[in-house]
């Protein structure tokens, strides 16, 4: 405080402690404020806490909600004739395929032409038009491509082509010095990419271009369609990718399959398994994320015994006592216990899920993939019921969803409660630090008459003695 240091020279009385003293007394009355702002501000910082934790079960919640999207198949044996990717539409089972000839695409080649840049049209002069016509039994709709002059050379009709982008492809093939041909292929495989070529408004590149002149483009490369069968049916398709034969099951075709000796086919035998890891994943996903939220609550509510008629301990965790985050573990652990309405596995003790004495869950691996492999659909049954009210997923997501919501929901109701206290708070310190500025301020002007006066008493009391003398 300005000036204090100077308090007492003139009396020679101790003002300057006696002010500090009193200082340090009035600041006590900031102690349990500052105290209880402390206890705010770690409360706050706690429900943040439990926030992160409840958000990581809610997006475990959500896995478990769609467990359909989970619910997978595998292929462990690799094959020569093809490649298998399955989802969790296929069924398990075995599938013996043969595969008797694969989907390729048509390729055409042009006549004989010396020079790449040579015209290969009419001169139709200015105004009038030649249209290069490729149509495709798979497209919706002809490639029309309108040329100039200038542009019926094979270099020319090359770069026309390719700059539509559309289901052909055209390249020029050197086979030595003054021997060029134009190459046509279709990007997509099967017959009904098979191309079939004219040219309207110019008879001479038409009897170039065309596919059914003995002059125009001849076919290099067949249009074929994949042929294969499966469990004995026979199947015919457009493409080397099959995704729909059988379902939830995609073959990549690479290469027909292997016959023996007597020139017999050898199937290739798919066998289809449940797979059960990525719900397993989700599963223990969900506990884990349950075991650090017990965890983070355990600390943050923590009580430490203390002798009777001593002060409560300083280790109490800062959320000791509180009603919102116990009310939200009561409500979860009451999940975890509840059945569903299913047909068999109704609980997460019977697919072995269970609390532990320290209030964590533990799984007990070997019955829950039991259950996975034998009862796939009742484990999905309980974990997403409808998708929408029922099924542990679905309703432990929706209970965090409107308890983590925005405004509303039960953390942020708590955590703005103390939010508003804690302003409150500021502001009664603020208040208090005033009041004491101010009296001590008051204390300082008393003590400097003080100082005066007695200083002043003192100088007469002096003097006085020296008339005396």
């Amino acid at each position: 405080m300005a000036g204090i240091a100077s308090l007492g020279v003139g009396s020679g009385m101790p003002l300057s402690q006696t002010l500090a003293q009193l200082e340090a007394s009035e600041n006590k009355r900031l102690e349990p404020l500052d105290k209880q702002m402390k206890s705010y501000e770690a409360k706050i910082t706690a429900y943040g806490k439990i926030r992160g934790q409840l958000d990581k079960l809610q997006k475990a919640s959500e896995d478990l909600k769609k467990f359909d999207k989970i619910v997978a198949t595998k292929v462990d044996d690799e094959f020569d004739a093809f490649k298998v990717t399955t989802d969790g539409k296929a069924s398990v089972g075995n599938y013996t395929v043969s595969v008797t000839q694969l989907a390729q695409a048509q390729t055409l080649q042009s006549t004989k032409v010396s020079d790449v840049k040579e015209t290969l049209g009419e001169t139709l002069g200015e105004g009038n038009k030649r249209t290069l016509v490729i149509t495709q039994k798979g497209e919706k709709e002809p490639l029309r491509i309108e040329l100039e002059d200038k542009q019926t050379s094979i270099l020319e009709l090359r770069d026309a082509i390719n700059k539509k982008e559309g289901n052909v492809s055209a390249t020029i093939v050197k086979a030595k010095d003054g021997e060029n041909y134009l190459v046509l292929t279709s990007r997509k495989e099967g017959t009904d990419s098979k191309m079939e070529i004219t040219v309207e408004g110019d008879n001479k590149l038409n009897e170039f271009l065309t596919t059914s002149s003995a002059k125009g483009m001849k076919e290099i490369v067949e249009a074929k369609n994949a042929d294969l069968t499966i469990n004995g049916i026979k199947i015919e398709r457009q493409t080397n990718e099959i995704k729909d034969a059988p379902e939830g099951i995609v073959l990549n075709l690479k290469k027909t399959t292997d016959s023996n000796k007597d020139n017999i086919d050898k199937p290739e035998i798919i066998n289809v398994a449940r797979d059960i890891e990525p719900m397993k994943k989700a599963i223990k996903a969900w506990t884990d994320a349950y075991n650090e939220l017990n965890s983070t609550y355990k600390s943050l509510t923590k009580y430490t015994q203390v002798e009777k008629g001593e002060a409560a301990s300083k280790d109490n965790g800062v959320l000791l006592g509180d009603s919102t985050s116990r009310m939200i573990m009561s409500e979860l652990k009451s999940f975890v216990t509840s059945s569903q309405s299913t047909s068999d596995l109704d609980t997460l003790n019977k697919m072995g899920i269970k609390f532990k004495v320290d209030g964590s869950l533990d799984i007990d691996s070997k019955k829950l993939d039991e259950a996975l492999k034998e009862k796939p659909a009742n484990v999905k049954e309980f974990f997403m019921g409808d998708g929408k009210e029922t099924g542990f997923g679905t309703q432990t997501y929706n209970y965090l969803k409107k308890t983590l919501q925005s405004n509303d929901g039960t953390l942020d109701i708590a955590t703005d409660g103390v939010k508003k206290r804690k302003k409150t708070l500021d502001s009664q310190i603020k208040n208090t630090e005033r009041n004491i500025a101010a009296t001590m301020e008051r204390y300082k002007n008393q003590f400097q008459q003080l100082d005066k006066m007695v200083n002043s008493m003192t100088n007469s009391s002096a003097s006085i003695g020296r008339l005396l003398m």
